[in-house]
């Protein structure tokens, strides 16, 4: 009887101890690690699609409206400043390339110049019926024939379209107007359009003469 007294602590004991060394281990992080691990790789891989596919769209953005604008020289007698007849004296040539991504109605063409407060400005309209306010130009076609104004609502272009533009010089026009091309002299393009789904669009360029 005193043995089993005896023993009945010394197994509590043992008792204790066992249950104190048995505490349930943390679970491994790995697999939910792993699983970040991925949704960050996928994050990145489409991120960088999207950067990738960004780019393409900007390039071919800015190929369709690439526009060429360009001084020729003084080499043809093509208009006087009102009126599309020759007057004797060489006129400014111009070459212009416009890329239109679409069918598209050519409405008008512009040149001007500005200097120490002088502003003089050259026009090309389609339409007949509208005034030109400013001083003749002279278009031409790829093949070198005069595109004269029309009754209609402009000339149609599509794909890559070239033109020779012609302006005369000014020797006191209207009183107040003179101009001789020259060296360093900057000119500034404008070329207005209707698209085929009735949007009126403008291109706009500059070239200085060498």
């Amino acid at each position: 009887m005193k043995l089993v007294r005896r023993m009945v602590p010394i197994i509590a004991v043992f008792f204790l101890i066992g249950c104190g060394t048995a505490k349930p281990q943390p679970k491994s992080q790995t697999k939910p690690q792993s699983q970040s691990q991925a949704q960050a790789q996928s994050n990145a891989s489409q991120t960088n699609t999207s950067t990738s596919q960004s780019s393409t769209t900007t390039t071919i953005s800015t190929q369709l409206t690439g526009l060429s604008f360009k001084w020729i020289g003084k080499n043809k007698d093509m208009l006087s400043p009102t009126t599309l007849k020759p007057d004797g004296k060489p006129d400014g040539h111009f070459h212009i390339s416009v890329p239109f991504g679409q069918p598209a109605a050519l409405k008008s063409i512009w040149i001007r110049y500005s200097e120490f407060g002088k502003s003089l400005k050259w026009g090309w309209i389609y339409d007949k019926n509208l005034p030109l306010v400013g001083y003749m130009m002279a278009v031409c076609d790829s093949k070198g024939k005069l595109i004269l104004p029309q009754g209609d609502i402009g000339y149609p272009v599509n794909g890559q379209t070239d033109f020779d533009l012609y302006i005369s010089e000014l020797n006191n026009q209207n009183g107040r107007d003179t101009i001789t091309f020259g060296k360093n002299q900057t000119f500034n393009l404008e070329i207005d359009y209707v698209t085929q789904t009735n949007e009126d669009k403008v291109l706009t360029s500059s070239v200085t003469i060498p």
